[in-house]
């Protein structure tokens, strides 16, 4: 068999389908919003408390919805129409940048407000993200996933660049109240191009107890042990090189206000869209466990740069290498997790992806606050870094199968012939339950 990356019909073949092009814009603007919406409240916090302490509490605002309703969402995901609950919990996201405004405005916002409002969001994003995740396989020919996927990450990726270089510039220039108010705006521009989405069905569930829906996704995710390490892995650069949360700091010691800010936390979405394109590029590539351990370690160089830089020219560049590395370990991962998640359980191992992916970030901004206030913010990220580089080296040498050539496919090719049981069916609708694992396998 020819090893050479297999083509997937160009850099852009996902967006030929109608439904992903109105999805691709849906997520841009949406995304958009939240980014300028996370460096706007970053830089309130840090006007009103002048704390890495309280700059690290938000991630406790963010992280306990993830943490508590992703599973929960997961289950909703694969029972109700996706697109109609993503327009709704679209719409209510809107809804919050519009009060951050108001209490702005009238001078009575205070850091309790904030977040609740970042809690709030939270919730939304908790319940609503394993049912985006598990969308993106309906709308493109399974032969464009990685590349749908590559796409998908190019728009967060895209609106880590707009989000806050036009969040920076819109403090320094209008003021705070105009950022959250061009925030709601941007929900509501997402929410439009979400209502004409139309897509399939999901799969009809057979008649079970949310309780025993939700043990069958985890016994698939048992079954595929692999997925979990993967998911682990993407939790150790997470939660250990965490780094968002230290920006204002890191900005403000080296002499710049918001402007700098903006750009800094801009600079991670210029690098990951060097990075997706680089995937893109390179089509379905082999090996993608090789990826995954590669972009990590690398990572964790590009955060000791960050935290040693003196110069704030070297810290973008530190930024923008993040963001690529970010991109060239994350699309191969997600793309080998949903190659071999069956359609009727995609929305719930989507859950089990969104409690770590959206919660380790989270717990990794308090933990990186809490850490800065007692070493400072350079030390707390060249620390974080080790202790991910220890994990993944860790992961790399114990699992052989995150070694393979074809990672992800062997697997996927497992699931369809697996025995049949309880319920458990793939997207054409035959049995899926996969064997327990073996006590002999490693985690």
């Amino acid at each position: 068999m020819n090893d050479e990356p297999r083509a997937g019909g160009g850099p852009f073949a996902a967006l030929a389908a109608p439904n992903f092009r109105l999805f691709y814009v849906a997520f841009l603007v949406g995304t958009i919003g939240t980014q300028l919406l996370f460096a706007a409240t970053l830089w309130q916090i840090y006007e009103l408390t002048e704390s890495p302490l309280h700059l690290g509490l938000t991630g406790l605002a963010r992280a306990a919805p993830i943490i508590l309703l992703s599973l929960a969402g997961g289950l909703v995901a694969d029972r109700v129409d996706r697109v109609k609950f993503m327009a709704l919990t679209q719409g209510l996201s809107g809804a919050l940048p519009f009060a951050l405004a108001a209490l702005t405005a009238t001078g009575l916002i205070d850091v309790w407000h904030i977040y609740v409002i970042t809690f709030l969001s939270s919730v939304l994003q908790a319940i609503s993200s394993p049912a985006r995740i598990a969308l993106t396989p309906s709308l493109v020919p399974r032969q464009h996933l990685l590349n749908a996927i590559a796409l998908g990450s190019t728009v967060y990726q895209g609106a880590n660049i707009i989000g806050p270089a036009i969040g920076g510039a819109g403090i320094a220039a209008f003021g705070l109240t105009a950022t959250y108010l061009a925030n709601g705006v941007a929900h509501v521009l997402s929410l439009g191009a979400m209502a004409l989405i139309r897509v399939p069905p999901v799969p009809a569930i057979p008649e079970e107890s949310p309780l025993q829906s939700l043990r069958d996704g985890l016994s698939f995710v048992r079954g595929r042990s692999i997925i979990f390490v993967m998911l682990l892995m993407d939790t150790a650069a997470t939660l250990l090189g965490s780094y968002r949360t230290l920006v204002p700091i890191i900005a403000v010691n080296l002499g710049y206000g918001a402007e700098g800010m903006g750009l800094l936390l801009a600079a991670p979405g210029v690098g990951s869209l060097l990075g997706s394109g680089s995937i893109l590029a390179l089509g379905d590539v082999r090996y993608k466990g090789w990826y995954v351990i590669g972009g990590i370690l690398a990572y964790c160089a590009a955060l000791v740069l960050l935290g040693l830089s003196p110069w704030f020219g070297a810290s973008i560049i530190a930024a923008g290498l993040l963001g690529f590395f970010d991109s060239v370990q994350m699309i191969p991962r997600n793309t080998a997790i949903q190659a071999m998640t069956p359609d009727g359980l995609r929305g719930r191992v989507s859950s089990f992806q969104m409690t770590f992916s959206g919660g380790a970030p989270a717990v990794g901004q308090a933990t990186s606050g809490v850490l800065a206030a007692i070493v400072g913010a350079p030390l707390a990220l060249v620390l974080g870094a080790a202790s991910c580089a220890a994990v993944i080296v860790g992961f790399a040498f114990a699992r052989g199968d995150l070694r393979e050539r074809d990672l992800g496919e062997t697997q996927a090719e497992e699931t369809s012939s697996a025995t049949p049981g309880r319920g458990l069916r793939d997207a054409a609708g035959a049995p899926v339950f996969p064997p327990r694992p073996s006590a002999q396998t490693p985690l």
